[in-house]
């Protein structure tokens, strides 16, 4: 069986913090897929990555990544990425088209107040996310990414996808708190993310 080749990404530690449950997440995955892989019913192979928390690095490092594979010969079916996010998850369906969190700066310092991501389209435009989204219905869904790194990522990758290589599909999911005061554990939220790969179809 070929494999179905997906890049997941999870974001680096910000605003002073040690970890990022993005990132413990991720690791949560990586297990699955090892315990998974012996099965012949398992039909990915994951790519991972870790972006930083910056405004245009975060889209450079996610591009600059899937150049790699594609000069390995991948092809991906999908990209999925993971970002910290509250008490729940929050499976989005659409970006905004603005920078807008001025009391908080990206990990270069970087502060952005009503800034458009992209000129030719109007401030309060949305951007629609091309997923499968039916396949991760235990997730809520949402509307509104907010306006920090996670919404700009899936603005640019939102419009980029469609034209790379196999034109692979674009997903993006707040994960819950983990650790102490959360709801989750890292290997629940992980179980739930991949439970839902199970039901994407090719």
């Amino acid at each position: 069986m070929d494999k179905r080749h997906w890049l997941i990404t999870a974001f680096e530690p910000f605003a002073g913090r040690e970890t990022n449950n993005s990132k413990s997440v991720l690791d949560e995955i990586k297990k699955l897929e090892a315990e998974n892989s012996g099965s012949p019913e398992w039909c990915y192979t994951f790519h991972y990555e870790v972006l930083p928390v910056e405004y245009d690095g975060c889209f450079d490092h996610m591009s600059a990544t899937i150049k790699t594979l594609s000069q390995r010969g991948i092809t991906l079916e999908g990209i999925l990425s993971l970002g910290e996010g509250h008490e729940e998850f929050k499976l989005e369906t659409q970006a905004n088209n603005l920078d807008d969190v001025a009391e908080l700066s990206d990990n270069r310092g970087i502060t952005r107040s009503g800034k458009r991501i992209f000129e030719d389209l109007p401030a309060d435009a949305a951007i629609p996310l091309r997923f499968p989204f039916q396949a991760f219905s235990r997730i809520r869904t949402s509307n509104n990414p907010g306006y920090f790194i996670c919404n700009h990522l899936c603005a640019r990758m939102a419009r980029t996808c469609e034209a790379l290589p196999g034109s692979p599909v674009f997903g993006f999911i707040h994960v819950p708190k983990t650790g102490s005061g959360g709801m989750f554990t890292p290997d629940v939220c992980a179980a739930v993310i991949v439970n839902g790969m199970k039901k994407v179809e090719p």
